[in-house]
């Protein structure tokens, strides 16, 4: 499954977006909302909601604190979306968890690291960390210097089944491609990429076609 990613201003963009989309889920970048206007809205489209509210440290649009994030999630959870994400260094996140769950909302638990990819060594260790959240899916993401980091990246899909996991940058484009046949679903763009490498929603459903994953 493809989730397309949305940088939209308020609510009724976003809805426009959706309704135009071919993707299976859609993550609604929430630090890239100017409004909130008409949450409720979202409602005949929670189904195939992600709600992100990414910390500027680990790639928002923009610097929000974390007791607004947390308001925000709160606001959007209102609507039951498929998922919530949350970052595991967040100070929140065992919040965001406990609230997800009382509303029945799987979370995704995520990491970024947009300088490097570590050692293997280090992946799987935070890996074992990231599971003790007990999140839905958990998702790792770096930036890959060399085509080598995507083997480790790669490596921990041995390790967790319901695992996202790829490198950011032109040379992780590799596993990028990989993740559509061994994540849950994985991210493409519906425009303008929202992190480095990131394909767009067209060029990832044709990746699925040719090796043989989609629908035809």
């Amino acid at each position: 499954m493809i989730a397309g990613t949305i940088k939209a201003k308020g609510i009724d963009e976003a809805i426009g977006i959706i309704k135009k989309g071919t993707a299976d889920l859609y993550e609604l970048r929430v630090d890239a909302m100017e409004s909130f206007d008409g949450i409720e809205k979202l409602k005949p489209f929670a189904k195939k909601l992600i709600i992100t509210v990414r910390s500027r440290e680990e790639g928002g649009f923009r610097e929000i604190g974390d007791k607004e994030r947390l308001k925000l999630f709160k606001e959007f959870l209102r609507v039951k979306p498929a998922f919530v994400d949350v970052e595991f260094k967040s100070e929140i996140a065992e919040d965001v968890i406990r609230l997800a769950k009382e509303k029945k909302v799987r979370v995704i638990i995520s990491y970024h690291d947009f300088e490097k990819t570590p050692s293997f060594e280090e992946l799987k260790a935070l890996l074992e960390e990231m599971k003790k959240l007990e999140a839905d899916v958990i998702k790792i993401v770096t930036f890959a210097r060399h085509y080598l980091d995507n083997i480790r990246i790669v490596r921990l899909y041995e390790y967790e089944k319901n695992l996202i996991a790829f490198c950011m940058g032109e040379k992780g484009k590799i596993s990028r491609a990989l993740s559509l046949i061994l994540s849950p679903f994985t991210y493409a763009s519906l425009g303008e990429a929202a992190a480095p490498g990131q394909l767009s929603a067209e060029d990832m459903k044709l990746l699925l076609a040719l090796i043989g994953g989609g629908d035809d």
